[in-house]
């Protein structure tokens, strides 16, 4: 059933019925199709999880949306970016802060199972092209031919694979990535007086400056230049606690040519200077130490004479 509607079209038996078993033995039957589908937010914005019988693949055209599914939670969508799920999978997209418009395929049969289990058809989101590759597909649907209809399951198939083999030289990049920001952190620990600059960071990782960022914000929550920050400032309390160094010689070992700088970092960061937080660590372990002794004391016991 082929229908027009406001915003977009929307097939759900692109293959008539007197022709589905022939189709499904060669191992792939397309079940439906969305083209330039448009979704709203959600009055909540809360995911309402859905479940398809049968795998499917979108494409988000244009728009902004967000993504949901039960084992990753949420994450904006953008345009360019495509969606895969197999068959009963919970996940949920609809738009945010505007419409969420989309291109849709859903596919079924023994071939795609066996992609299922070979791991090549995966639940997520993910980066592959901002070209409308559903499209020609969908064509291909319209002219209607049992030709046609093969001609169309070859053509996602081969699609499917372009996407799996994308997916795997991404991963292979990443962990190339998440393994050189490692060695980053132990290098920045390894010298903490030196001063980094995120071009510098995003060299010695072979990564853009953009994707460091990501990495940092991902991984340990804050930006590049908090994460040096607060490294710093640590190194300082531990110095500031076992020593009785000079603030300034403190300060020129973690980099800072200039004490007044420190200083004032230090107090951003800790919320009191330098001085003074060592001087209340102090404290602090002198009434640790005088409870501790005064549990160690025998009770004493009152004599009367």
């Amino acid at each position: 059933m082929d229908y027009k509607i406001d915003n977009g079209e929307i097939n759900i038996t692109p293959v008539p019925a007197g022709m589905r078993t022939n189709i499904l033995d060669s191992g792939i039957l397309i079940c439906s199709y969305y083209v330039g589908v448009k979704s709203g937010p959600r009055q909540s914005g809360v995911p309402t999880p859905r479940m398809f019988p049968f795998a499917i693949i979108t494409q988000m055209t244009a728009g902004r949306g967000l993504y949901w599914n039960e084992h990753g939670g949420s994450r904006e969508i953008l345009p360019g970016q495509w969606i895969t799920a197999t068959p009963n999978f919970k996940q949920s997209y609809f738009g945010y802060k505007g419409n969420f418009i989309e291109d849709s395929i859903g596919f079924t049969g023994k071939t795609v199972h066996a992609l299922i289990d070979a791991g090549i058809i995966k639940n997520g989101c993910f980066n592959f092209a901002s070209e409308r590759f559903l499209l020609p597909i969908i064509d291909k649907l319209r002219e209607s031919t049992t030709a046609s209809y093969l001609e169309a399951n070859s053509m996602l198939l081969n699609l499917i694979f372009e996407i799996y083999h994308h997916s795997r030289s991404e991963q292979a990049v990443e962990s190339r990535a998440h393994s050189a920001f490692e060695s980053l952190l132990r290098e920045i620990k390894r010298a903490p007086a030196k001063w980094w600059t995120v071009s510098e960071m995003a060299e010695f990782c072979n990564i853009s400056e953009n994707y460091l960022r990501k990495i940092f914000k991902d991984k340990l929550g804050v930006s590049p230049k908090n994460y040096i920050d607060n490294l710093r400032m640590n190194r300082a309390v531990e110095m500031l606690a076992i020593s009785n160094r000079p603030i300034s010689e403190i300060a020129a070992d973690l980099g800072y040519l200039d004490t007044y700088h420190f200083i004032r970092r230090f107090s951003q960061i800790m919320g009191s200077s330098p001085a003074r937080y060592r001087k209340q660590l102090r404290i602090n372990a002198i009434g640790i130490k005088n409870s501790i002794c005064e549990r160690d004391l025998p009770a004493t016991k009152n004599v009367l004479h």
